[in-house]
């Protein structure tokens, strides 16, 4: 594939195992790299990512963390899970 990553190809040949090994997660999650936030100097201590679903569109707007007040569901994790990266918005 020609997108496959190049960089960090022990860390992507480890978590391909642990998909091997837990089948039934490889519909549930996906390894998603920060490109793009990082491309836009998103400082995940200053803000988060909040998303909602527009038609067959995701809209992500990033806001600041104090501001987000509402019901959330946790949509990414930081490597450690003791921090949300990305939200969605629970319905009312």
């Amino acid at each position: 594939m020609a997108c496959m990553p190049t960089e960090d190809v022990e860390f992507h040949d480890a978590i391909k195992e642990v998909f091997r090994r837990y089948p039934e997660a490889q519909g549930k999650y996906a390894l998603a790299g920060l490109d793009l936030e990082n491309e836009m100097k998103i400082d995940f201590n200053e803000k988060v990512g909040v998303s909602r679903i527009e038609g067959d569109k995701i809209i992500t707007e990033f806001k600041d963390r104090k501001s987000v007040i509402r019901m959330q569901i946790c949509l990414k994790w930081n490597f450690d899970y003791t921090e949300c990266l990305h939200w969605k918005e629970a319905e009312e």
